[in-house]
């Protein structure tokens, strides 16, 4: 699997952790939405799409059996995060 495209949607004023979320194109024939990119004391992390369940526990809607996938979609995701940061005309989150 190839990740062919990656667009990013910043927060304009975020008021948790939460920084932005990321849609990801995989083979050029399936998109991904809803990725979270968070803020951490540690860096910047990648939420994998996940819905509240009534119980109120969240579930992941999309996960990778590899974890070698998992970290370059991850780190994929934060690349292009931190190009839109830093791309003429964006404001930074606080």
């Amino acid at each position: 699997m190839k990740i062919t495209d990656v667009r990013i949607q910043i927060l304009k004023a975020p008021k948790s952790k939460l920084l932005g979320f990321a849609s990801v194109t995989i083979d050029e024939t399936l998109v991904i939405k809803d990725f979270q990119i968070f803020s951490s004391a540690r860096g910047h992390f990648v939420g994998m799409p996940s819905r509240k369940m009534p119980d109120g526990t969240w579930r992941e809607q999309v996960f990778s059996l590899s974890t070698e996938f998992s970290e370059h979609l991850t780190s994929t995701i934060l690349r292009a995060f931190e190009d839109e940061l830093n791309a003429p005309g964006t404001q930074s989150p606080p």
